[in-house]
């Protein structure tokens, strides 16, 4: 009798045994199904982003205005503010912090000019705009980060775009200047093409080649 009872028991344990084994596939199961749709659904998102930016055009020539280089290109404390010949700066002494002297690529934030001149040295392009507020500088500030996001080209060398934008107001001639390691272009409004070719003629070309 006891024999039996416990033949029984142990063929109810082994049933329950494998329904918990089939409950915990199927949540397995049902969780990598999940990830993969998430997983694809990234894929997609990054390659629809990747579509939509303009296909990257070697420029021949200079475009811009070449500035004098502005001394060496010393990392000086981030508590102190360097001092340039021109404003808004293309070379000089800048600031080295991780993660914000140089900053990201494609950071859009209030940046000063000890960190986008970090930018600028390791090949990047710094979109500087300066305007009253009010609705026509949101239309600009919305068409230039627009432009960061989702249209620039990514540059050949390492794939990256690599741009940065920050409000800017000290020397600025025009609502937007276009920056790059020993070149600035002053802008009136937004203009895509001239913004790209500036892009195009200097991305990479800063002394240090790093992505």
């Amino acid at each position: 009798m006891r024999q039996q009872q416990r033949e029984d028991a142990a063929a109810r344990q082994r049933a329950r045994d494998r329904r918990n084994l089939f409950i915990i596939g199927g949540i397995l199961g049902t969780a990598a199904i999940v990830i993969l749709v998430v997983a694809l659904a990234l894929r997609h998102q990054e390659q629809q982003l990747t579509d939509n930016r303009l296909s990257f055009q070697t420029v021949t020539g200079t475009i811009g205005q070449e500035i004098p280089d502005e001394g060496p290109a010393t990392h000086v404390d981030p508590s102190t503010t360097p001092t340039y010949k021109f404003y808004p700066p293309t070379s000089g002494p800048h600031y080295s912090l991780q993660g914000q002297a140089p900053v990201p690529w494609q950071t859009i934030g209030d940046l000063v000019e000890g960190q986008f001149v970090h930018n600028l040295e390791h090949g990047g392009i710094a979109i500087l705009y300066n305007c009253p507020s009010g609705d026509d500088c949101t239309a600009l500030k919305t068409q230039l980060e627009n432009y960061v996001k989702n249209l620039a080209p990514a540059e050949p060398q390492f794939g990256k775009v690599k741009l940065v934008m920050t409000p800017y107001s000290k020397g600025m001639q025009k609502k937007i200047a276009l920056v790059a390691w020993h070149f600035v272009d002053f802008l009136d409004a937004y203009d895509q093409n001239e913004i790209t070719r500036f892009y195009e003629n200097h991305v990479d070309k800063g002394p240090e080649a790093i992505a």
